[in-house]
């Protein structure tokens, strides 16, 4: 099917954001509104990810929309981070709306930091029914030895993992840095309880957003992602966070190929046809 592609710039608390739409002549009522991940992403995404995401679903008839969040890529204002982004999903959100009239339902994609801004906001914007979240960033000393641990483990029974040490594909050092990073924060003395409390970790935000979040949620876990081994060691080390994972509407699907990003062209096209499928999926739910 025909897509139109056109870019719109609407205002974000008096800065402005720029986005591309992705409109089918004929678009059904579910549309997707994919969030760039922080770091050196912007709205076309990692290796031109959101592109392609955004292109293949608008063939099938999926209204897409792809933006740069405040002080991001080319929209204006500072830089405030994935843990202030609620208003920029709020005023992205009602945008595409207003640009195709006939959306009933949003689905918010996003991996990384992208995936976690979405699990902290998503349940206070009533237009978002369901969401995609791939590889959801969190930052836990604790889940991040866990995930270490288990990658090398795996990759320790990996016959590539060998073959390319021994033809020295890999070089030792430039691993030493974050081996003694490691040591470091495991001999480092513990903070006193008595301590003044710091700022609230943004997991515990993650968590209380996804157990408010009444909608559908499809999680992507790339098998090649450290970052997506330590949010499942985080969840493996907490029951609040296993029971959130495991109530009803929630769905879990492997990526044993892909990595953080889905970099190689095989893994963006199961990508797609994942976020197609659900999309599919939603569009044909009474309710949704």
């Amino acid at each position: 099917m025909h897509a139109a592609e056109h870019a719109v710039v609407f205002d974000c608390e008096g800065e402005p954001c720029v986005a591309l739409l992705h409109v089918p002549a004929t678009p059904r009522a579910v549309g997707l509104l994919a969030v760039a991940a922080g770091g050196i992403q912007y709205r076309a995404g990692c290796g031109r990810q959101l592109v392609s995401l955004a292109r293949a679903l608008a063939a099938d008839g999926t209204p897409v929309m792809r933006f740069d969040h405040r002080g991001h890529g080319d929209s204006g204002g500072e830089l405030l981070g994935f843990q202030h982004m609620e208003q920029d999903l709020r005023r992205a959100v009602a945008v595409f709306r207003e640009q195709v009239p006939g959306l009933s339902h949003v689905v918010l994609y996003g991996g990384c930091e992208a995936a976690s801004a979405i699990m902290m906001n998503a349940c206070d914007i009533p237009a978002v029914r369901s969401v995609i979240l791939a590889n959801p960033w969190v930052d836990s000393t604790t889940a991040r030895a866990a995930a270490t641990r288990q990658h090398y483990r795996r990759r320790l029974g990996d016959r590539e993992f060998w073959r390319k040490l021994c033809s020295g594909g890999y070089n030792p050092l430039d691993y030493l840095p974050g081996l003694l990073r490691n040591l470091r924060e495991k001999l480092a003395p513990r903070a006193k309880a008595a301590d003044a409390p710091g700022p609230r970790p943004f997991e515990e935000r993650m968590l209380e957003g996804l157990q408010r979040f009444d909608g559908r949620v499809l999680l992507l876990k790339s098998g090649q992602s450290l970052f997506s081994e330590e949010f499942d060691q985080l969840v493996a080390g907490s029951p609040d966070w296993q029971r959130a994972c495991a109530r009803p509407g929630i769905r879990r699907q492997e990526f044993p190929d892909a990595d953080q990003t889905f970099s190689t062209a095989a893994s963006r096209r199961d990508l797609g046809a994942a976020a197609a499928a659900w999309v599919a999926e939603m569009a044909a739910t009474p309710g949704n």
